[in-house]
């Protein structure tokens, strides 16, 4: 970084050029998330942890992702999950996380088991 002062031109360039950058990543995050496993969204999210981070700031970075996540869901899978968190079982799992939060709402992950019997 130098202290010579930038023009209004140069900055607005930048600004535009990080812009289209960071429309590109997200595509491609998109499109990574949707082909993605469950285990691999685990992980991506598990690096998140407010436990692992080095300040604050981990929710200026986590709440955008989870928003995206949300977002990048297709309709079979927000039925599902609605259907989900409707039923008992769904009802009891969302009652216990919020009665074991220590503060703030509590973050649910939801993933689908499949089994195979050989």
């Amino acid at each position: 970084m130098t202290d010579e002062p930038v023009t209004l031109d140069e900055v607005w360039r930048v600004r535009n050029a990080a812009a289209v950058t960071l429309g590109l990543c997200e595509d491609q995050m998109r499109r990574a998330v949707r082909t993605a496993s469950v285990d691999q969204l685990t992980g991506l999210i598990e690096t998140f942890a407010p436990g692992r981070s080095t300040g604050p700031d981990w929710t200026r970075t986590f709440e955008p992702l989870v928003e995206r996540l949300w977002a990048w869901c297709d309709d079979a899978s927000m039925a599902a999950l609605e259907a989900c968190l409707a039923s008992p079982g769904g009802q009891e799992t969302a009652a216990h996380a919020f009665a074991i939060s220590s503060g703030g709402s509590p973050i649910l992950l939801v993933g689908e088991e499949q089994t195979f019997t050989f």
